[in-house]
Parts: C-alpha cells; sequence; structure tokens
C-alpha cells in the first residue's frame, strides 16, 4: 500500500473523533456514536468505534455524570462482539477510566464480565499501569486560543504549531519584551521540568512556565527557533528526489520558513556556506550527530524522549536541530514521575519494544525502555530525511488497538538488512546507511551501544578517509598484525637492528679496532650484545604489553582506554627511543670495556668508535620508526577504538606524531650522508661501508618517505574526525 493511502486512513480517522470530540464541548444534547462512524462496514468502522467509545467513556466517566458500561455499547452496535468477542484494549479503558474518575473498580468483576478475553485482561489488570489510556485520540482539549489573544504575560502572534495535547504560538512576553515559542496545553504532565534540568545546544531551551488556575492552563515559555521542523523539510522537499538533494535545499527550506515568519535569513555565515558544501547524506550525518549527541545528553540525565520525530525537531536559522516536545517524556530524576505516566508516542516512529509497551495485551512495561528506544526513532526520522519515505510503510488500518500494534510490530522485526535497502551511490551514502539498519534492528542490543556512539558513528561518516582507517579491509598483512601485534612489532624492531649490529661490527672490526684487541673485543660485543638485546626486547615488550592486550581483548571505546590508545599511537616512537638509548650507552661501554680488558685503543678510535655505533643506532631507530608506527596507526589502533570516532583527547597525540614523524624523516635521510661524511673524513676505504650506506641513503630514505606520506594522510583524517567529534555542536 502507498504510504499516503494508509495516511489518509489514518486522517479519516482522526476526523471522525475529533468531530466528536467537538459534540461533546459544544454541550447540550449528548453527541450519538452512529452520527460519527463511516457508513460502510469494514476494518476502518471497527477501529473507528472502539476510538469513539474510548472517547465517549471518558466524557460519561469523568464530565458529565452518564456512566455507560460496555454491555450497553454491545447492545448498541452488536458488531463489537463479532470475531472473538470485546476487543480488550476496549475492556481495559473501561477499566482505567473508572479508576480515574475515582469508581474503584474490582479487577475480578472484569474477569467474570468478559471470561472469553479473562486470561489476557488477569495480565493486564494486575499491572499498576491504570494510569495508561489505550486511546489514540484523548478527550481532553484546550480551550479555543488563537493569534491577537492575550494570555497572561503573552501576546499571541502565530500559530506555530498544534498536536493532540497542546498549541505553540509565536508570543511577545510583555513583562521582557522579547520573542519566545509559548507552548499552551492542558495543566498535566512534567515536560517544564524535564527541560529545565536539560542544557544541550541540542535542546530548545525553556525559560519558565505559568499556571492559569481557573482555567487549567500550562503556559510554558521557550526559546523561539525561527527555521522551522524538520517536517517542513521532509514536506518541502518531497517533489525532489532524494539522489538529487543537496544542502541548498535545505538551505533554502530554512529560508521558506524564515520568510513565512516575515524574518530575514541570516547573512552569508561560515554555518550557511558549509550547508551549502555539503551532499545532502552529509546534510542527514550532521543533523543526526547533532541530534544524537542531544539524545546522549538527555539519557545521561535520566531522560527519555519517546516520541521522537521530524515534527518534534526544530531547526534554528543557522541549521542547527534542536529536540522539542518532551511532552510524553520521562525522567528518573523528576520526583514522583514513574515511567507509565503520560505514556505514548507517534506509533510510525516507534521501536518495536515501544510498540509492545503501548499494545496493554503484551507484557513489556515502559520502565523497561532505554535510550536504544529513542535511537530507534531516530534512526526512522533520518531514513525518512534521507530517502523521502519511512523504512516500513505501514498498511491501512484494520483491527482494533492490539491488532494494530501487532501488525506494526512484524513489518518492524523484518530487519531492514533483509530487505531491499535503497542502491547507494557514494560513499557516505552507502556508509549512512548501514549506521541507520543498525539504528532501527529490531533487536535493541544489536543496535549501538548508545546515542553518543551512535553521534560518533555519524560524524565518522564525515570524513571519509577516517572511516576507511577505522574500517578497513581485512588484507593479510592487518591480520597478521592484529593476531600476533607484540611478535610483529618486535621482529620489525629486531631485524634492522640486528642488521646493523652485523654491518657495525664488520666495520668496527676492519677499521677500528686494531689486530691486537680484536679478540677481547669479540668478546666484549658478545657480552654487550647479549645484554643489550634483551633488554630492549623486555622493555619494549613490557611497554607495548597494554597495546597488544586491549587488541586482543578488543575493548570498547572508553575512557578509561586513553592511555592505551596513547601508548598504541606512541609504539613506533617507544621502539626508537629504547634502540637509540641502548645503541648511544653501547657506544659508550665499547671503549670503556676494550679499555679495562685489553688497555687504551688508539688515538681517535674511542670516539670513532662512539660515532659509528651512535650513527648505526640512528639509522636502526629511524626506519623501523615508520613501519611499526603505521602498523599501530593503521591495525592497531582502529581495534582500540572498536570503528568509533577517536575521542577528542586522541587528538594532542595523533598531532604530536605527526610533528615527531618529519623529525625521524629528517634522520632518515640525513643520517647515512653523515655516515658517509664521517668516512671521508676518516680517511676509510672500507668500499664494503660506502656501498651499505649508499644503498641505505638512495632506498630508505625514499621509502621513508612513502611511509611518512602514509602516516600523515592517516594522522591528518583521524585527527580532523576527533576535532570535529569534541564538539557536535559546531558541525552546524
Amino acid at each position: 500500500m502507498h504510504p499516503d493511502e494508509a495516511q489518509q486512513t489514518w486522517q479519516i480517522l482522526a476526523d471522525q473523533v475529533e468531530t466528536f470530540i467537538e459534540g461533546w464541548e459544544k454541550g447540550g444534547s449528548t453527541p450519538q456514536l452512529a452520527d460519527f462512524l463511516p457508513d460502510e462496514s469494514g476494518p476502518l468502522r471497527q477501529l473507528a468505534l472502539v476510538e469513539l467509545i474510548k472517547v465517549d467513556l471518558e466524557y460519561r466517566w469523568q464530565r458529565c455524570g452518564l456512566e455507560k458500561r460496555l454491555e450497553a455499547y454491545a447492545d448498541e452496535f452488536p458488531e463489537l462482539k463479532a470475531e472473538g468477542g470485546m476487543p480488550c484494549d476496549l475492556i481495559f479503558e473501561e477499566y482505567h477510566v473508572r479508576c480515574s474518575a475515582g469508581d474503584g473498580p474490582d479487577p475480578q468483576e472484569y474477569l467474570e464480565r468478559f471470561p472469553q478475553q479473562a486470561a489476557e485482561l488477569k495480565k493486564l489488570l494486575q499491572t499498576e499501569s491504570t494510569i495508561n489510556s489505550t486511546a489514540l485520540f484523548s478527550g481532553q482539549r484546550i480551550e479555543n486560543v488563537a493569534p491577537g489573544d492575550r494570555l497572561d504575560d503573552f501576546d499571541l502572534l502565530a500559530l506555530l504549531g498544534k498536536g493532540a495535547f497542546a498549541r505553540v504560538f509565536l508570543a511577545r512576553q510583555i513583562s521582557m519584551q522579547r520573542m519566545v515559542a509559548l507552548k499552551i496545553s492542558c495543566d498535566k504532565g512534567t515536560e517544564p521540568q524535564t527541560l529545565a534540568q536539560l542544557d544541550h545546544p541540542g535542546i530548545v531551551r525553556v525559560y519558565d512556565q505559568r499556571k492559569l488556575g481557573g482555567r487549567q492552563l500550562r503556559l510554558l515559555y521557550m526559546q523561539y527557533v525561527a527555521g522551522g521542523t524538520l517536517h517542513d523539510v521532509v514536506r518541502r522537499l518531497k517533489e525532489i528526489p532524494a539522489l538529487q538533494r543537496t544542502g541548498r535545499n535545505f538551505v533554502w527550506c530554512i529560508e521558506q520558513a524564515l520568510d513565512e515568519r516575515g524574518e530575514s535569513p541570516p547573512s552569508n555565515s561560515p554555518a550557511k556556506r558549509m550547508w551549502l558544501q555539503s551532499s545532502w547524506p552529509e546534510v542527514v550525518c550532521r543533523l543526526g550527530a547533532h541530534l544524537a549527541s542531544a539524545l546522549d545528553y538527555a539519557g545521561h540525565h535520566g531522560v527519555l524522549h519517546r516520541d521522537i520525530k521530524p515534527a518534534n525537531v526544530l531547526v534554528a536559522a543557522d541549521g542547527t536541530p534542536k529536540l522539542a516536545d518532551f511532552n510524553i517524556s520521562f525522567s528518573s530524576q523528576v520526583e514522583g514521575t514513574v515511567p507509565a505516566a503520560y505514556f505514548g508516542g507517534s506509533l510510525a516512529y516507534m521501536s518495536p519494544e515501544q510498540l509492545e509497551a503501548s499494545n496493554p495485551a503484551h507484557h513489556r512495561q515502559p520502565e523497561e525502555l532505554d535510550g536504544r528506544s529513542d535511537m530507534y526513532s531516530l534512526g526512522v526520522v533520518l531514513w525518512e530525511l534521507l530517502h523521502g519515505e519511512r523504512p516500513f510503510l505501514d498498511r491501512a488500518v484494520s483491527g482494533g488497538w492490539s491488532a494494530m500494534l501487532d501488525a506494526m510490530l512484524d513489518r518492524r522485526r523484518e530487519t531492514l538488512a533483509n530487505q531491499t535497502v535503497r542502491a547507494a551511490s557514494g560513499e557516505t551514502l552507502a556508509e549512512l546507511q548501514r549506521i541507520l539498519v543498525r539504528c532501527m534492528h529490531p533487536d535493541p542490543s544489536q543496535r549501538w551501544a548508545d546515542n553518543g556512539q551512535l553521534a560518533r558513528q555519524l560524524q565518522l561518516c564525515l570524513h571519509p578517509e577516517a572511516q576507511r582507517l577505522l574500517h578497513p579491509s581485512q588484507r593479510l598483512w592487518r591480520r597478521v598484525v592484529v593476531s600476533l601485534p607484540l611478535i610483529t612489532l618486535l621482529v620489525v624492531l629486531i631485524f634492522p637492528n640486528a642488521l646493523m649490529a652485523w654491518f657495525n661490527l664488520n666495520y668496527n672490526i676492519e677499521k677500528v679496532i686494531p689486530p691486537a684487541y680484536r679478540t677481547t673485543f669479540d668478546i666484549i660485543q658478545m657480552t654487550i650484545n647479549g645484554i643489550a638485546f634483551p633488554i630492549g626486547i623486555a622493555m619494549f615488550s613490557w611497554l607495548a604489553w597494554p597495546v597488544a592486550r586491549g587488541v586482543s581483548g578488543c575493548r570498547e571505546l572508553s575512557e578509561k582506554d586513553s592511555g592505551v590508545r596513547d601508548r598504541a599511537i606512541r609504539l613506533g616512537e617507544i621502539g626508537a627511543i629504547i634502540g637509540v638509548i641502548l645503541w648511544v650507552t653501547a657506544g659508550i661501554a665499547y671503549p670503556v670495556t676494550v679499555r679495562l680488558a685489553a688497555g687504551p685503543l688508539p688515538s681517535g678510535a674511542d670516539l670513532h668508535l662512539f660515532a659509528s655505533l651512535t650513527l648505526c643506532g640512528l639509522m636502526a631507530a629511524a626506519y623501523p620508526y615508520f613501519a611499526m608506527s603505521l602498523f599501530a596507526i593503521r591495525a592497531l589502533y582502529p581495534v582500540l577504538l572498536s570503528g568509533n570516532v577517536p575521542p577528542p583527547p586522541d587528538r594532542g597525540p595523533l598531532l604530536r606524531l605527526g610533528r615527531v614523524s618529519g623529525a625521524y624523516l629528517l634522520v632518515a635521510g640525513i643520517v647515512p650522508m653523515l655516515a658517509i661524511v664521517l668516512l671521508v673524513m676518516t680517511g676509510s676505504a672500507f668500499h664494503f661501508a660506502f656501498r651499505v650506506l649508499s644503498v641505505v641513503g638512495l632506498l630508505g630514505f625514499p621509502w621513508a618517505f612513502v611511509m611518512y606520506r602514509a602516516l600523515q594522510r592517516a594522522i591528518i583524517a583521524l585527527a580532523a574526525a576527533s576535532d570535529d567529534q569534541s564538539a557536535p555542536q559546531s558541525t552546524v
């Protein structure tokens, strides 16, 4: 079924119920249900009848003392008893209405009155959630107010929006001489107290509330957000194919909303230029990251929104999205509230678990929901924004309340991965779809761990190079490094050091150590190398072990891992420093031990020996530095991040790695040349040394330069992603 047909069916139902409510509100004679039912029989008439009876029960029991039992309705409309008997949600609604009216019904009464539904009713009536109504359309409405009216301290200027629970006006607060968004609603719920706890750029800021006790109204005045809503964006862009949309379309939607309110769009600000240069998937990523960050902030303050939909996301003039309408939210920090209070939401955007909690026939309770339910709803909103339609096209209304919720639940239990996902043209779009599919997994445990992680993933979409680094292809070398991190790094570190040790030994025997000292020198070099290499291996293994353990454990991103990640970033430097320290120490130890064991060396030999060991040590450190650093950044570090964006504390170490790498590149280029100069100055005719150093200089430096460039690209991409994540609000 086309989604518009289902929406039209919904609208017909809403109009019928709204007209019936108006009949009650006018007073005079009691409106007759039969006058408001669709003429034709079928699922729509059945659902309309059930919803009209729920409203009728509310007015009769709570307002006018014309109590009526379900049996009387069944005598008037025999179809209520057809196909399985009286709908269970309607039975529960009568019980709820009587409880709210103070009648104090006995649950056993309902089990005896409706034995056919006894098993289901027993489960429902044993709960303490009798404050829940199953009515799709509440009979409680605010009185008529319109632009031009004055309420308390506010002049109403324009209607910004209206819903089942409230109307929102652009208003002027007379005492403060400022423009505000004024929400007028019936005096119930804890929205003001909930919003008062939250101070985030992605959540509309509340100023205060006033109550008009005589009229049972609450005036909640808050920050005025002029750019419309995401619902307006979806509506305005409906005729533009999703793949043809760009950031310019988003800017146009904001300007249209500002124009409707008589406001001028902002000048050519950096934010506007950013939107104009963005692709449509990038627009969705930025909006989603900001909203996910706001939900994560709310979640850490014990607040669930529970009604995420495009109409509840306001857009500021600069494009910043802001969550609004916490009318049915739950806050664990507000005294006296329970998750079941004012529970509801917009069915089309509900998570499977929220649909279950909204169904009185299901065992799931509202208090079982967590931030992953809001995450699911946000995923539906972003999917609709990205593709122009929701991922689940619900069919026309059929059956009763429980049957309708069950049908919607069945649709959402089909993972999007098993459906035909839109063809993705472009890396950002493909990755964004992957993220949203996971957001809307029917099993909450398979979604992202929290909305903060979702925000980081959406931020990462904006950095394709960082995305490739953090979700790399499983090439053989990367699998080896991740599987055997410590062994791989030790091989990379030991091989060039052993090679240079062999070269240095041969050079010193040939050009520095006189023949009379060679036997003693052989013993000394075996002793020193036998001590230095194990010490170096032990020191590096000890310092690298936390990284190897973290990679093997695949630990999730957390603040306590920052030291391990910092260690991973510095692995190349750690190996190089250990090597240089040991080589320089050996450069001192060799002349001293030779002197002690065999007497003083010829003039200048001590310095020559020290210089040769130091230069070999620098070469042995520079080249493995790049290999180890690249292995760490491209293989080990992404595993420690579990595919997440590098957190802000990692940006400093990453940038420092970039600076240090430049110094090591300089060493890799200069040291072979210095060694050749040293050979020339000492008058050496050791042709093998000249050939080795020439090859190192000619081949080693270009290789180091290639590694340096690859390392710099990775560092720049990761640091940019980290910087973007450090303040999500700055993206807009």
